[in-house]
């Protein structure tokens, strides 16, 4: 069995991205270009996707995603389920972590595997950092009018696709720059290139590069991007739409459930 050199993997990457191949794949294959080509920061961007981002990581924008607050409880006359609460609700010391903005901090594997489970219900509950010692605190301040069971963010599966997709769509932008500014017949591109990449696709920073094929050689052109990194993809925005309405009906459904 013939293993291919490991100065293909741009190509091999690309026509994965073109047959749809399983995201953590594609990533792991960074990984491999990154090791190739002495780049930290390819390596590092596709760790951290394939693994999850810690506390202490930076998280990039596409992911974050917006999802109402809920709560599970109990009230005089009845039981509540999917309740929606707004930030201020929430204890002044922790709105800055727990409001409707949801960091997604886990891997790629794990947001997949959270959109297979929920395809009926399309939606996800997760738990705000420290949701236990605050459900503590509001039920032991009474300020809710009843006794919260549990608190969470109630994400659409839709917008978990979007992160996805997002991730995805990172992935070929960064191949399709390092393409384009490794000269022809060059298998990896170098250090800087790979740096200049990630900091331009992934962090919004840096110039877009431009190869010159001439007959004497190669010209590189660093062009200055004035663009800003697309966020809000069709998917997200979708996402972001069906969010709304989950919440407006989670509303509603409350009212009616007080109301009797």
């Amino acid at each position: 069995m013939s293993i291919r050199a490991p100065r293909d993997l741009m190509g091999q990457i690309e026509r994965d991205l073109l047959a749809e191949k399983p995201l953590d794949t594609l990533l792991r294959k960074l990984i491999l270009l990154g090791g190739n080509a002495g780049s930290p920061e390819l390596r590092a961007w596709a760790s951290m996707e394939l693994r999850g981002y810690t506390k202490g990581d930076e998280l990039p924008a596409y992911r974050t995603v917006v999802a109402p607050l809920q709560i599970d409880g109990a009230v005089p006359g009845g039981i509540v389920r999917h309740q929606t609460i707004g930030a201020m609700d929430i204890p002044d010391f922790a709105r800055d972590d727990v409001n409707e903005m949801v960091p997604l901090r886990m891997g790629v594997s794990e947001i997949h595997s959270m959109v297979n489970q929920h395809k009926s219900d399309r939606m996800v509950k997760l738990q705000p950092p420290g949701a236990p010692d605050l459900v503590t605190y509001m039920n032991g301040t009474q300020e809710m009018n009843g006794h919260i069971a549990s608190l969470y963010w109630s994400v659409s599966t839709i917008a978990l696709e979007g992160v996805l997709d997002q991730i995805r769509t990172r992935l070929a932008e960064l191949i399709a720059e390092l393409r384009s500014g490794t000269p022809r017949g060059q298998a990896l591109p170098s250090p800087a290139q790979a740096a200049n990449a990630v900091n331009l696709v992934i962090n919004g920073r840096g110039n877009r590069v431009n190869i010159a094929q001439a007959a004497h050689g190669s010209t590189v052109t660093a062009l200055p991007d004035e663009t800003p990194p697309r966020f809000w993809t069709s998917a997200r925005i979708v996402g972001a739409a069906v969010v709304g309405l989950f919440t407006i009906a989670g509303t509603v459904l409350a009212a009616l459930q007080f109301a009797f």
